[in-house]
């Protein structure tokens, strides 16, 4: 992701579990990510695959008292106006679809560390 136009770039921020935004932040550390580069492709993913959802985004939604932190990326404008819309669409909150992109990917490199141990 190159930020040479400032102005081609918008924020996305949400909530999500304190507990899975350390893992997350310590996967991508570990293995020489940035965490906004990851999201922005679980992002263009996400609207590549027109705003499938999980259900893990209604399991989340029942959680009324968990430890959040926010989450801040800075990603194409143009791909915040997509990730957006197809919240709108879905009628789902961005944070809920930002835990369970995060979630599923943290899931996929605990097991993927877990083969090679």
């Amino acid at each position: 992701m190159s930020t040479e136009n400032s102005e081609a770039y918008a924020v996305i921020k949400g909530k999500i579990p304190r507990s899975l935004k350390l893992q997350f932040k310590a996967f991508c550390a570990q293995n020489g990510l940035k965490m906004s580069e990851v999201l922005e492709t679980l992002i263009n993913q996400w609207v590549q695959a027109d705003g499938l959802t999980s259900s893990l985004i209604s399991d989340w939604q029942d959680e009324k008292r968990i430890d959040t932190e926010d989450i801040k990326i800075r990603i194409a404008s143009d791909l915040v106006t997509q990730f957006k819309g197809l919240c709108s669409q879905r009628k789902v909150k961005q944070r809920f679809v930002l835990y369970t992109m995060i979630y599923e990917w943290v899931e996929a490199w605990q097991k993927q560390n877990q083969s090679f141990n």
